[in-house]
Parts: C-alpha cells; sequence; structure tokens
C-alpha cells in the first residue's frame, strides 16, 4: 500500500502537533506539583505550629514568639511569601489559634 505525499505530511504534521501538545503539558505539570508540594508545606507547617502553640504555656509561647520576631527568615517564611494561595492557607489555619492563645495570655498588642 503506498501513501501519497498529502497523506505522509498529514501524518508528519499530526505527529508534530502531537510532540508539541506532550512538550508544553509537562511544563504545566511541573507547575501543578509545585503548587500541590507548596500547599502541603503550608499546611504541614501550619499544623505543626498550632500543635506548638495549643500546648505551650504563656510563658512559652512569649519565648516562642519572641525567637520568631529575632528569627528574620526561614525557609518556610520565603515559600510563604512567594506563594500567595499557600500564604492564605496557612494564615488560616494558623490565625485563630494564635489569636486565641495570645488573649488567653493577655499578649494583644497595645495592651487591649
Amino acid at each position: 500500500m503506498y501513501f501519497s505525499s498529502a497523506t505522509l505530511r498529514r501524518i508528519g504534521f499530526g505527529g508534530l502537533v502531537a510532540a508539541a501538545c506532550l512538550f508544553t503539558a509537562v511544563p504545566v505539570q511541573s507547575q501543578t506539583l509545585r503548587q500541590q508540594m507548596a500547599m502541603k508545606l503550608a499546611v504541614d507547617a501550619g499544623d505543626t505550629m498550632v500543635n506548638k502553640i495549643n500546648g505551650e504555656s504563656c510563658a512559652q509561647f512569649g519565648q516562642m514568639m519572641a525567637q520568631m520576631k529575632s528569627n528574620k527568615s526561614s525557609s518556610t517564611s520565603s515559600h510563604l511569601k512567594s506563594n500567595s494561595a499557600a500564604r492564605e492557607k496557612f494564615v488560616n489555619i494558623v490565625a485563630g489559634p494564635m489569636m486565641n492563645k495570645m488573649i488567653d495570655c493577655d499578649m494583644l498588642p497595645g495592651g487591649m
């Protein structure tokens, strides 16, 4: 069976289109994977921090807050600064327990 040159061109063009689709799908998949990893990091860090907050006395919580203030940057904070969705997830996990602990320990700013 012989193929005409038009048929061969169509097959070749179809192959090029399929290859182009595969090469463009790989970066999208890796971007999605990076996003998933950032979200996992945010959730894990948030859960760890909430467990630490809930398990500490007011004195220990104050020491932790002072230590965090003197620690200018960590890998987690740099990841959260660069990824707004992961940052939002982290804040949603940590904000409530942290504010409750601050209220319980009379640590609200401005003596509220």
